[in-house]
């Protein structure tokens, strides 16, 4: 039991899309900016790290673009749409020297 427990604890709900960018990462990276794109401009997309569901950031609140801030952790990150045949893109940019 307690091992069905740890494997529901590492993936995402049904529905979400697992991203994995822990081997693309720098070591040492805390935090990540990333940019948002969706299509159609009221939807919203809601990004956390795999195993922390209740931890989630929502974007982007009728606006087509937008910036989150999201601890990288472990690189690995679950991805939840509100729409379902919407369109979106993620950005990552890198800036080792911000901490959070």
């Amino acid at each position: 039991m307690a091992k069905l427990l740890i494997i529901a604890a590492l993936a995402c709900q049904p529905g979400e899309r697992l991203i994995d960018l822990s081997r693309e990462l720098p070591r040492g990276l805390q935090v990540m900016d990333v940019v948002v794109s969706v299509e159609p401009f009221y939807a919203r997309l809601y990004i956390y790290q795999l195993g922390f569901p209740d931890s989630f950031q929502q974007c982007c609140s009728n606006k087509p673009t937008s910036v989150l801030r999201v601890p990288i952790g472990t690189g690995r990150f679950c991805v939840r749409q509100s729409q379902p045949q919407m369109k979106w893109r993620l950005r990552g940019l890198l800036r080792p020297d911000i901490e959070m």
